[in-house]
Formats: structure tokens, C-alpha cells, sequence
């Protein structure tokens, strides 16, 4: 509570009287809404991520970069490349819905979670971060936020770059991308490779865990004419990484061994739009198509498997209706899924189907002069489950030239996933078929505000959510002797405030920080992996002309709990993760106008901290690379 009243009293002695150029208003949001819409009409909390803040940064994970987003928890089973989690707002990991070019990237083969251990930020563009209960726009997954990662797509002229980057753990990081253009057409495309030895994740032992991941992307535009135009774009991933199992007999906790996953992803889309020249119609169709293959790998040959395929059709028509907007999609999905492995004391092979039909209608409020509203509602036809109906409405208020008012209420839906309904793994879990799916209700107000001359940003969030039939996958089935999963009977509540601060206090320095305070509760207990205090703070500085760019981050990690599963009698225990600080350095020199030279240290205070319970992280690191520009 003392931390939260001294930000409080920091924001409140900001004089609020100045008068501000709103440059950050003008960016234009593609996820907040059916259709772009401009910060400034959008009545959720929005936080955009641009090539600039990821080449300053040089990140090489986008859950690194997230760390630093208002309301976003980070959970990583160990180094580079091990298995990350992400919690929004006290959410559930998949609570939150990942689109890559608008493709749903949620994988139905691992629990509907997003891999994000498999997302480089190479090729990335930008990144729009939305907060708050989005079902009514997107559906199912999209209870606690959306993140929208959107790649580069060269408009005109041509471009080429190449990058090399090395460091501790035996890290190599290659990669180039390439793009040629002209006002009618373009393409673009690129291929990244990672690497790394790893360290030890295990608290015994000494084996370190490596990692490869490549990614390869293309992407093609077409302007046949003034009205039509059409998109297509590939994403493939390949991706290896070791793992420790865990001791379920001696100690419960991660043990040196000779396990892996062999993962590939594929994502492919295909659109088009016809803007008729005559009316204020505007017809969108597209295709989405998802592949994933999990294999996981014990001894170096194969033990098990899931995989998946989604395939989504999609119309949508904008009508304007004076500076209004109606915009009026339907949807058809089909998911697939199946699990292959050895048969013991019962069969985990398995194939299941689930298809979603969807009517989304959006109304967007924009003819008032200081207020703008959207009301949107989605009625899904599931093959499994009852028919549901999602709402919200947001409404953006410009109280003055420097300060938007915000606000919002909505529902959203989480559907079962195929291994809490399905699954079974010998001697662990058995899944539950007459799962409901999950509901919520969300409220959320906010506030953004520019002040001293609009060199400092302000945003201030207050959110709650109201979550029933919450899934707790981790019940002991007496009959079976294995775990299981359950809808709870009571309601699980989500609530706190977000706090983000940018200012710029010349042309060369800015300086930037934020805090998030949450709490979540179910059956009237602490939720784990969920941080009841978070933030950070961020330091820019920029020589006169950019050549030379020094980037300072530091993100706090509050204490939470975590659940340990000790060795069979013994009950699940709740147990206590410290609070610890992650201070990274990036810095750039432009050595020629086509040549960049660049170096990071990460966990520059070597800090000894788990974010999941028995799993080590990386300690101090420190990486040296170059980067090659023609065509800009």
C-alpha cells in the first residue's frame, strides 16, 4: 500500500493545467477493433511496441520485451528457450490470445497456450498490446488481453539486412531479411537462426539444457487496383529445445536428463479487400491456416506427441454510416487434434475435432466530438458446447487536448481445452469430458494523459474481473489415483491497477517506468505464478544524430506462490517464490551509415531467482553482434 500511494502522490503533484501536443495519439490500432482505429477512440488500455523500442533493445524473445508491459507476469522454466508462461492481469496463461498477422497462433495442441519461448523478435514491425476482455471481437482465449504481433511489410523501394550476434553459453544468433517494392506490389521475407548450449535448470546436476529455433518468413502485397488489394504471408518455426524432467519418486523437484521437444509451426494466410468506389462498403475475406507438431524426445528417440490444425474462413463487411461504423463478420473455424504415445495402464492415442461458426457484429460511435464509443457482440455455435453470446462496450472521452477518459465493460469465454477434456498421461492425468467452459465479467476504467508540454505520457488503469466455472487441472481423482479436471463452484476474482510513465526530458534522454498491483484469488485462496507487485523502470539516451543509443531496463518480479508436487503420498504444497530485479543493458553505435555495431548484458546483477518452482534461471550474460543495412 505504500508503494501505491507514492506513485499516486507523484502523478497528483504533476501539474495537469499544461498544454500538450498529443503526438502518441495519433497511432492507429488494428486490434482494438474490427476495423484501424485511432488511440485516442479506443476505450481499453493500449500499449504499442515498435521496431525502434525493439532495436534499442535487442531483445531476442518478444517475452522479454513483455516484461516491461503494464499487467503482464513472465514465467520461464529455466534459460533460453525453456517453456514460458504469460498471466495478464491475474489471468490464466491461456487467457491471453496471440495473433501473428491476424492469425490465431494459440496452440490447441498445448493447453491453447501461445509457445512464446518460440517467438523471436526478428522481422516484427510492432506489436499492439490490448488489454481487458476482447471475446466479443475474437472469441474464445481473448479473456484477458490480445497481443497482435505484426511483421515488417516494406511499402516502396527496396531493403536488405543481415545480423550476426554471439555471446555467453555458447549463444549465436544469425539471421537476414530482404524486401522489394513499388506502390502496386511487394515482397518481403526472412530467416533467423538461434542457438544456444544453455545452462543447468535443474537446482542438482550440471548438464546444461541447449536450444535451436529458427524461424523463416514471407510475405507478398498486391494492389490490383484502386479498390482491390490482396495478402499473403507464411511463418514457419523450427524449434528444438532440452528440458529436465521431473524426480516424481525421490525429491518432486527437476532432475538432470536426456529429454526434449521437437517442435514445427506453420502459419499461412491469404485476403482480400474490395473497397467499392461508389458506396461506403468495404467486403474483407480471408484464410487462416495453423499446423503444429509437438514431439517430445527421451534417450534421442521418440516418446510422444500432440499436434493440431486450425483452418479459419472469414467475411467481413465495413459500412459507414455517416462518420460511424458498422462493421458485420462471420467466421467459420475448424480445429483438430490429435496425441499419439505409449499405451500404459490405459491410452493416451487420441484424434478430436471441434468446429466454431461465429456472428460478430461491431458498432463504432465516432460522430461526437469529444466521445466515441464501440459496442460489439459474438455469438459462437460450438460443436461441443451451448451456443454462447459475448459483449463489450468502451468509451473513449477527450476531456481536454492533453487527457482521454477511458472505460469498459465486457464477458468473455474460455472453452475447455482438448487436453484438460481428453488427455491422459500414464500415471499423471486423465482428462475431464464434461468440462463448461470458463466465463468472465470485466470492468475496467482508465486515463491517459500528456503533460509538461507533452514531453511526459501518463497511463493509469483500474481493472476487475469476475471469473466462474474456473478449470483447476490439477484435481486428485480418489478412483483413479491420477489428477484430473474440475470446474471450481466458486467465484474466482481478479483485480488491481496498472501505472506506466514515459518522459522525455530532452531530445537525447527519456526516462520511463511502470507498476502493476494485482490480485487473484480462487475458492478464496492466492492464485500462483501471480505477482501481487511488478514494474519496472527504463532509462534512454541518444547521442545527436542517433549513432550512438544506450538502453538501461530494469523489471521488478514481486514474491508469489507456486504449487510443488512432493513425491507421492504427500499432498501438494503452496510454496513461496522470492521477489528479485532483472537489470539489462543494450547499447548501439552506427560505426557507418549501412554498418551498426551492438552489445547487451542481461541479469547484469547475476540475480539467483525461479520463476516456476524448481527451475533455475540464467544468471549474468553478456552478448556482442553487428548489423548490416543496404536500402534504406
Amino acid at each position: 500500500m505504500k508503494t501505491i500511494n507514492l506513485v499516486a502522490a507523484f502523478l497528483l503533484a504533476i501539474p495537469a493545467s499544461q498544454a500538450v501536443a498529443a503526438a502518441d495519439y495519433d497511432q492507429i490500432v488494428v486490434t482494438a477493433a474490427r476495423t484501424p482505429l485511432a488511440v485516442s477512440k479506443i476505450g481499453s488500455a493500449v500499449t504499442i511496441i515498435t521496431r525502434d523500442d525493439i532495436e534499442r533493445r535487442h531483445v531476442r524473445h518478444l517475452a522479454d520485451l513483455l516484461r516491461s508491459v503494464p499487467g503482464f507476469s513472465v514465467s520461464r522454466t529455466g534459460a533460453i528457450g525453456a517453456q514460458t508462461q504469460i498471466r495478464v492481469r491475474g489471468a490464466e496463461a491461456n487467457h491471453i490470445l496471440v495473433l501473428i498477422d491476424g492469425i490465431r497462433a494459440n496452440d490447441p495442441a498445448t493447453g491453447d497456450e501461445f509457445r512464446w519461448e518460440y517467438l523471436s523478435t526478428a522481422n516484427i514491425e510492432r506489436i499492439e498490446i490490448v488489454r481487458g476482455p476482447q471475446s466479443s471481437l475474437w472469441g474464445s482465449d481473448a479473456v484477458a488481453a490480445v497481443v497482435h504481433v505484426i511483421t515488417r511489410v516494406r511499402k516502396t523501394g527496396s531493403d536488405f539486412s543481415a545480423y550476426a550476434e554471439s555471446g555467453s553459453h555458447a549463444t549465436s544468433n544469425l539471421g537476414m531479411n530482404g524486401a522489394v517494392a513499388s506502390a502496386r506490389w511487394s515482397l518481403s521475407g526472412g530467416i533467423e537462426r538461434l542457438t544456444t548450449d544453455g545452462s543447468n535448470i535443474s537446482r542438482s546436476g550440471s548438464e546444461n539444457d541447449d536450444s535451436a529455433l529458427t524461424t523463416a518468413t514471407l510475405a507478398a502485397r498486391i494492389e490490383a487496383s484502386e479498390a482491390l488489394s490482396f495478402r499473403l504471408g507464411l511463418r514457419a518455426v523450427d524449434a528444438y529445445t532440452q528440458f529436465d524432467p521431473v524426480d516424481y519418486f525421490v525429491t518432486g523437484l527437476p532432475v538432470d536428463g536426456d529429454v526434449a521437444t521437437d517442435v514445427r509451426h506453420l502459419y499461412a494466410s491469404i485476403g482480400g479487400t474490395l473497397r467499392s468506389l461508389q458506396s461506403r462498403v468495404t467486403h474483407r475475406v480471408k484464410a487462416h491456416y495453423f499446423d503444429s507438431s509437438n514431439r517430445n524426445l527421451v534417450d534421442g528417440g521418440y516418446d510422444s506427441g500432440t499436434a493440431s490444425t486450425r483452418l479459419t474462413l472469414a467475411y467481413q463487411a465495413d459500412i459507414g454510416i455517416g462518420k460511424n461504423l458498422l462493421s458485420l463478420a462471420l467466421e467459420h473455424e475448424k480445429t483438430q487434434f490429435e496425441q499419439r504415445g505409449a499405451v500404459i495402464f490405459g491410452d493416451p492415442n487420441q484424434d478430436q475435432e471441434m468446429t466454431v461458426t461465429s456472428v460478430i457484429a461491431e458498432y463504432q460511435g465516432l460522430s461526437g466530438e469529444r466521445m466515441s464509443w464501440i459496442l460489439s457482440a459474438r455469438l459462437d455455435n460450438n460443436s461441443d458446447f451451448d451456443d454462447s453470446l459475448n459483449g463489450r462496450l468502451s468509451i473513449a472521452y477527450q476531456w481536454s487536448g492533453t487527457t482521454t477518459l477511458r472505460g469498459g465493460v465486457g464477458t468473455g469465454q474460455k472453452n475447455p481445452t482438448f487436453t484438460e477434456r481428453f488427455g491422459y498421461f500414464p500415471e499423471q492425468f486423465i482428462g475431464n469430458a464434461a468440462l463448461k467452459p470458463e466465463r468472465s465479467t470485466s470492468y475496467d476504467i482508465g486515463l491517459d494523459k500528456n503533460v509538461l508540454n507533452g514531453e511526459m505520457q501518463i497511463q493509469i488503469s483500474l481493472f476487475r474481473q469476475d471469473l466462474v466455472d474456473e478449470i483447476n487441472g490439477f484435481v486428485f481423482d480418489p478412483v483413479t489415483f491420477l489428477s484430473t479436471a474440475e470446474n471450481l463452484t466458486s467465484k474466482s476474482k481478479r483485480s488491481g491497477m496498472e501505472i506506466a510513465v514515459r518522459w522525455a526530458l530532452s531530445d537525447s534522454v527519456a526516462l520511463g517506468g511502470h507498476y502493476t498491483n494485482t490480485r487473484s484469488t480462487a475458492q478464496g485462496s492466492r492464485e500462483v505464478r501471480r505477482p501481487r507487485h511488478s514494474g519496472g523502470m527504463s532509462a534512454d539516451f541518444r547521442s545527436p544524430h542517433e549513432r550512438f543509443t544506450v538502453t538501461l531496463h530494469a523489471d521488478y518480479g514481486g514474491t508469489r506462490s507456486d504449487i510443488f508436487f512432493p513425491p507421492y503420498p504427500t499432498p501438494p504444497q503452496i510454496v513461496t517464490l522470492r521477489n528479485y530485479w532483472l537489470l539489462d543493458i543494450a547499447a548501439q553505435y552506427q560505426a557507418t551509415p549501412t554498418v551498426t555495431v551492438f552489445v547487451r548484458g542481461t541479469n547484469l546483477l547475476d540475480e539467483d531467482y525461479e520463476q516456476v518452482y524448481g527451475y533455475r534461471t540464467l544468471g549474468r550474460a553478456a552478448y556482442l553482434g553487428v548489423r548490416v543495412n543496404f536500402g534504406r
